[in-house]
Parts: structure tokens; C-alpha cells; sequence
């Protein structure tokens, strides 16, 4: 199970609408090319941990059994000592796009004992605060920790494929992976009209949940949501609580149903932008920090 060197263009086909979607906003929003070029880079290293690594024999270990529990799988039991040799090459084959300070934990990850990389992996999987791994390694915490998680994204949405979500539709963290929502579409289907779905940080796997509810602390009504609307992208809007100050976004694929949530809000940072400027905070950030 060895990482080579990435090959480029080559994407997985999981992630062509993707990629697709990313190559059309550079070209359409100039100002995001930084963003969604090393994002492309990045689908091309995931594809290599896609295509080398196979993990149908770690899918017993890490699934819940199928009577409604949830989270379905429980990832902190994923062999993190055998992922510490691949994780080295990933961070090793960092593109050159990488900002800086990705690059730098890039290095120190790579040149690390194997345990210590295997450590920080764990620490990811079971939601640790990363400032002990980020002193050790004498880097920044947020670009310490967008390498784990790229790293283990496609691992965990490879596995969350494999399952079912159970009977926990309507939970506030994924049904399969336990993570926190990063992003919630919107669409009509034959049966209902402007279904909400949100979107896994980690997994990447999506489920349904209440339209007026805030994921982060379940408050609707009055003191719930209230909504932003950006009016060059009208297919995107800001969720924000005015209870918990929490937010994530929207996409609207009634609107534009070329879309594709992940992308689209990697490709919105102003709204990010504005968002904290009004003293909101994220629930979680996305892969790129933002």
C-alpha cells in the first residue's frame, strides 16, 4: 500500500462533477483560481489515496452493526499505525500551489516518526484539539489539520459508501460518520418540495434535516435562522443563528442546479468573509480552512 508519485489530471471519476464544477468557477470567478486550483491538486492526491488504498478489509472493524445505531462507523478504529506510511507520502507529494504554511506542516509531517504522524491522525478521527500536535510540530493548527483531513476524507467517504445511514435521517452530525455538517443544499423532489440537505465535513455523504432548524444547537422559530442572500450568487445564501451565532451556507440547486455544494462553498470565501465580520463563526471550516 504505497502512495506514488500523483499523475496530473487524473481525478477519480467520484469527484468529476466536482472537478468539473471547480474548472467552470475558475473560469466564471477569476478571483477564486488560487482556492480551486490547489483544490483540484488536492482531488488528485485524494485520488491516489482512492486507488492505492483499499479499505473493504477495514469496513468489518470500523461499521456499527445495522440495528439503527448511529454513527454508523466508528473511524478512531481505522489502523492508523498502517496509515502513517501513506499519510507521509501524501504529505510529501503536496503540489507546489499549497499555501506556505500548508507546505511547512507538509515538510514536518513528512520527515516525522511514523507514530507521531499516526497520533495526529488519531487525534483527527476522534475530534482532539490539534494545538499539542501543532506545538510539536512547530506549525500553525489550521494547516496542520487540513492534511489529516485530506488525507482521510476519501478513506472515510469510501467506507460511508458502503453503508447505510440507518434510521438517524434527521441527526445533527452525519448518520455515518459522526462529523459535523460544512455545507446543506436545497431541492425539490417528486414528493416534496425544497428538501434540505446537509453535507458531511468528512464523508462527505448527505442527509436530510428540518429546514428552520440550526444544526449546531437544534433552536427554530424566532431565535433560529435567519438568511443572507448574496446577490451575485443568488444559489447561495448564509444560514446564520441568531441564537447560537453559529452559520453554515446553502445551496439552492433550484436555483442553479449545476451546482455542486462542496465547490460552491469553497468558491464563495467573501460570504465567509462577511459572515465573520458579523460575528459568526462556522460550524465547522471547510477542507481549505475557510
Amino acid at each position: 500500500m504505497t502512495l506514488g508519485r500523483r499523475q496530473r489530471s487524473t481525478i477519480h471519476p467520484r469527484w468529476a462533477l466536482r472537478a468539473r464544477r471547480a474548472r467552470t468557477l475558475i473560469a466564471d470567478r477569476p478571483h477564486t483560481a488560487p482556492l480551486l486550483q490547489f483544490y483540484l491538486a488536492v482531488l488528485e492526491l485524494q485520488t491516489a489515496v482512492c486507488t492505492t488504498i483499499d479499505v473493504s478489509a477495514w469496513s468489518t472493524a470500523v461499521e456499527r452493526p445495522a440495528d439503527g445505531a448511529s454513527p454508523r462507523l466508528q473511524l478512531e478504529r481505522l489502523p492508523v499505525e498502517v496509515l502513517s506510511v501513506p499519510f507521509a507520502v501524501f504529505c510529501r507529494n503536496m503540489p507546489d500551489s499549497a499555501p506556505t504554511p500548508v507546505a511547512d506542516a507538509a515538510g514536518a509531517l513528512t520527515h516525522a516518526h511514523a507514530q507521531r504522524r499516526a497520533d495526529l491522525l488519531l487525534s483527527m478521527l476522534t475530534g482532539d484539539d490539534l494545538a499539542t500536535h501543532a506545538e510539536e510540530f512547530d506549525c500553525e493548527p489550521a494547516p496542520l489539520a487540513f492534511l489529516p483531513r485530506a488525507f482521510l476524507s476519501p478513506i472515510a467517504e469510501d467506507l460511508a459508501a458502503r453503508v447505510s445511514a440507518g434510521t438517524a435521517a434527521t441527526t445533527s452530525v452525519c448518520p455515518h460518520c459522526g462529523w459535523p455538517p460544512l455545507v446543506s443544499r436545497l431541492e425539490d423532489t417528486p414528493h416534496t418540495r425544497g428538501v434540505r440537505r446537509l453535507h458531511c465535513a468528512l464523508c462527505a455523504e448527505a442527509w436530510t434535516f428540518p429546514r428552520a432548524v440550526c444544526p449546531a444547537c437544534g433552536v427554530s422559530g424566532d431565535k433560529g435562522l435567519e438568511f443572507h442572500v448574496d446577490e451575485g450568487q443568488p444559489h447561495v445564501r448564509i444560514e446564520a443563528c441568531q441564537t447560537c451565532r453559529c452559520y453554515l451556507k446553502s445551496i439552492d440547486l433550484r436555483v442553479l442546479g449545476v451546482a455542486e455544494p462542496l465547490v460552491d462553498d469553497l468558491a464563495t470565501p467573501e460570504l465567509d468573509l462577511w459572515a465573520t465580520d458579523q460575528g459568526l463563526e462556522k460550524i465547522v471550516p471547510n477542507l481549505l480552512g475557510l
